[in-house]
């Protein structure tokens, strides 16, 4: 099973189809799909998460403590780049068990905050189980949230779009009936439990902010988000700063994955017009809207100087040769710091205790070498990490220190 960058996607074995049970087509309760060719045979291209569960299911897993080692050495290798916590969008199979287990032996250097998946396939028991979920935590981890999903991916040809995209394609949510999605953020907003919801095309993310504007209980303060927004209409900018919706994108997706003449596959499928209406960092931002920014990692690397850079001067790091890609987009060096502290903390209702180097605030922060606001772009990915301090203890060390 490999699976493809844009982590909705995977190409299977025969083999391993045969395992997971998959002979022809198969209907899901969302849209997954077991792509086959015109006879039914499985040409073993499986779309979106229903369909890649089938075969998650029979792939072999490692012992827990390998697993949680790994996880360990992940973690240790992202506080070394100056990340002192993560919104972590997933928490399925037995992840809380990793990170009780490194929790417990104090190998967690990170302060984490883990939002269970709502799945179209999912029923009411299993929304009030995730509800349940949210008094889990342990010293440096907390259940803290729900993710759903609006959409797929434009690349992959199942994003949700007004119009389809140049294969005819994308033209439908991930959910069978988007009004069972908006019923789903009513409950969760009834219970007190923000929501994260990745809507990547224009159809999907007007849908989603017309849930949050018609929920009775958007007043309660409790906060939602949408991840990732990558082509947005004109009419839809100013609706995030008038609903409390924050805003959560990755400029890595824009400069790592387009060109800026337009010639890469997403914006082929998309068409000019909806193209550069793509990664509005900077029009959100502009209204007064809350942008946080992150990697979305593993799709993009997770280190925030790059995503920084990214953000500033709209180039990819891998290939600082590139023309910048919708260099009007840029951020300035304040909004860009400010997407990965204060604004996490918003989203996550923490600004009152995290965010910001303040008396009485935790003792989350990392010390460079220089102002990372001052450092040029260019210069960001580069910019020593001297000191990584989460709950008041060092978690990283630069040896020169």
């Amino acid at each position: 099973m490999l699976t493809l960058f844009d982590g909705h996607s995977a190409v299977v074995t025969p083999e391993a189809l045969e395992q997971a049970g998959i002979r022809g087509p198969m209907t899901f309760g969302s849209r997954s799909t077991i792509v086959c060719d015109d006879a039914g045979v499985p040409t073993g291209r499986v779309l979106e998460a229903g369909a890649l569960a089938l075969v998650d299911a029979v792939l072999p897993a490692a012992p827990l403590a390998e697993r949680a080692a790994g996880l360990g050495r992940l973690l240790d290798e992202m506080a070394a780049t100056g990340l002192t916590g993560g919104h972590v969008m997933d928490l399925s199979g037995d992840a809380i068990d990793l990170y009780r287990w490194l929790d417990e032996r104090g190998r967690l250097p990170m302060r984490l905050r883990l939002a269970p998946w709502c799945a179209p396939e999912d029923d009411r028991d299993r929304w009030a189980e995730i509800v349940a979920m949210q008094s889990l935590a342990g010293s440096l981890w907390s259940v803290d949230g729900v993710k759903l999903f609006m959409d797929g991916t434009i690349d992959g040809g199942t994003a949700w779009l007004h119009a389809p995209d140049c294969h005819g394609e994308s033209t439908a949510a991930y959910w069978l009936d988007p009004g069972d999605y908006s019923a789903a953020v009513r409950f969760f907003a009834a219970a007190g439990v923000p929501t994260a919801t990745h809507a990547i095309g224009d159809a999907a993310v007007h849908h989603v902010l017309d849930t949050i504007e018609s929920d009775d209980h958007r007043d309660r303060g409790t906060r939602h988000r949408v991840e990732h927004i990558e082509t947005l209409r004109d009419d839809q900018v100013g609706r995030f700063v008038r609903l409390g919706v924050v805003a959560s994108m990755q400029p890595t997706h824009a400069t790592d994955y387009t060109l800026a003449d337009l010639s890469d596959n997403w914006s082929n499928r998309l068409g000019e017009e909806r193209a550069r209406r793509g990664w509005r960092s900077r029009d959100i931002a502009a209204t007064g809207a809350v942008l946080a920014l992150g990697s979305d990692w593993p799709i993009a690397p997770y280190d925030p100087r790059w995503v920084m850079r990214s953000a500033r001067d709209r180039r990819s790091v891998p290939h600082p040769e590139a023309a910048p890609v919708r260099p009007e987009q840029a951020l300035t060096a304040e909004q860009a710091l400010a997407g990965f502290t204060t604004a996490p903390a918003y989203a996550a209702s923490h600004e009152s205790v995290a965010g910001r180097v303040r008396v009485g605030y935790r003792a989350d922060l990392s010390v460079f070498t220089q102002d990372p606001v001052r450092t040029g772009p260019a210069d960001l990915p580069d910019l020593p990490v001297v000191l990584t301090v989460v709950d008041g203890r060092v978690r990283h060390r630069s040896p020169e220190v």
